[in-house]
């Protein structure tokens, strides 16, 4: 019988383990995300990067990873890969487009080391560098999390995406731009052919640019609609960045999949998401660790003050979503904070007012919905993706245990071994 020490030299030898035979994974615990119900022991078979039904066969590899807790892999549905966080904005202009796609390569394997086996990009970048660092994925060429994209994030001209915000005469790409309904449609087909996932837009203006109100909504209702009409035509799902209530509301009006971040959500907006279905991805990190003591980001004044004034608020919005019942699934925004700090969230999740369980199951369960993976991650189920991972202790008796994941497989392959 081959041993986990067998696994893991053959991590250190091969930076990868194809499974091409049956996996015994043991523990002490497996947390069912569904229920919060804990199973001791544990023990979990995979086989050609599936969970299998029933007793695993004679033969099998055995991992025994000891006192530690199984759970489903974790999803982030809010990232920006090819962000470099801390860059100001002369820097950003000097870091050119073929050292984002590089910077992405390094933040993805950060991603999947910390336990995200799948993971939404919502907007990281121009020329369309996360459709090939995706395809590189999935090509096996790079190692990251299962990877779905948006390419540029849509936005109106002075919006939260248009970087033309210098001088008249430095101009920049801004192809991403859209100011009437038929803009808008032929930016989602041009989008769809260069082979994004989703589409994502800027309901509302943002913190960390200088020339926006993050309250004020963006697109003319016109314009949000063809976005959102024309990207489902297309097969995809729109994602909708929106701090202020109004353009949270216009965006769920015109059908938007999630509305991200949603600071300064009222109790009518939210009964409004509510019974339309729409996802709330909070990243309440993000927020928090632009306002750090000592400024480590190098945020500027102006962005700071935005967000001096959008945080005190963020605690009653996210209260109205959870009032409402509003599905909520996790996301981060890393990119505007270092990736290794992806888990972050769990904690502010629950001091925002979240049950551990309800932070994990934003990450698991409430995510694949989000992202229509249910019936291939966000469990443990037989037949899903043999997404894995394992952390010290019980998280629910301290979430922050994600913060320090042990062990990782995705689709049945050994990432990380203690």
């Amino acid at each position: 019988m081959r041993t986990a020490l067998t696994g893991l030299m053959c991590l250190i030898a091969a930076g990868l383990c194809a499974q091409d035979h049956p996996i015994l994974i043991k523990a002490s615990r497996m947390l069912d995300v569904r229920t919060g119900k804990i199973t001791s022991p544990a023990q979990v078979w995979v086989k050609d990067g599936r969970i299998q039904t029933g007793a695993a066969p004679t033969g099998a590899e055995v991992i025994d990873l000891g006192d530690r807790t199984l759970l489903p892999g974790l999803l982030d549905c809010h990232v920006h890969l090819t962000f470099q966080a801390g860059l100001a904005e002369i820097a950003q202009l000097k870091h050119s487009k073929a050292s984002q796609v590089i910077d992405g390569v390094v933040n993805a394997k950060k991603v999947l080391l910390a336990g995200f086996t799948t993971v939404r990009d919502c907007g990281s970048s121009t020329n369309f560098g996360d459709v090939a660092l995706r395809d590189a994925i999935n090509h096996g060429e790079v190692d990251g999390p299962r990877l779905f994209v948006s390419g540029s994030a849509l936005s109106i001209t002075g919006g939260h995406a248009d970087t033309n915000g210098f001088p008249c005469d430095i101009h920049f790409d801004s192809s991403n731009l859209v100011d009437s309904p038929e803009q808008a449609v032929r930016t989602v087909r041009e989008w769809k052919k260069r082979g994004v996932d989703q589409i994502k837009i800027m309901a509302t203006g943002g913190v960390l640019s200088n020339h926006d109100d993050p309250g004020a909504p963006s697109f003319s209702p016109e314009e949000f609609r063809a976005i959102v009409q024309e990207a489902n035509r297309r097969g995809m799902d729109v994602c909708a960045h929106a701090h202020g209530d109004k353009g949270i509301l216009e965006a769920t009006l015109a059908g938007v999949r999630s509305i991200e971040h949603g600071s300064l959500l009222s109790p009518a907006t939210a009964a409004e998401m509510k019974k339309r279905g729409t996802f709330l991805v909070p990243t309440l990190y993000a927020l928090e660790s632009i306002l750090l003591p000592g400024n480590p980001l190098h945020i500027p004044e102006g962005s700071l003050a935005k967000a001096r004034a959008l945080l005190p608020l963020r605690r009653a919005g996210f209260k109205a979503t959870l009032d409402a019942g509003i599905p909520v699934a996790y996301g981060t925004d890393i990119g505007v904070f270092p990736h290794e700090q992806i888990a972050f969230d769990f904690r502010y999740l629950v001091n925002y007012g979240m049950t551990p369980l309800q932070a994990i199951q934003s990450a698991t369960v409430t995510a694949a919905q989000l992202l229509r993976l249910e019936d291939r991650a966000g469990t443990l189920q037989p037949g899903k993706w043999a997404d894995i991972i394992a952390v010290d202790g019980n998280p629910l008796d301290d979430v922050r245990t994600l913060e320090q994941v042990r062990f990782v497989m995705k689709e049945g392959r050994i990432i990380k071994h203690p």
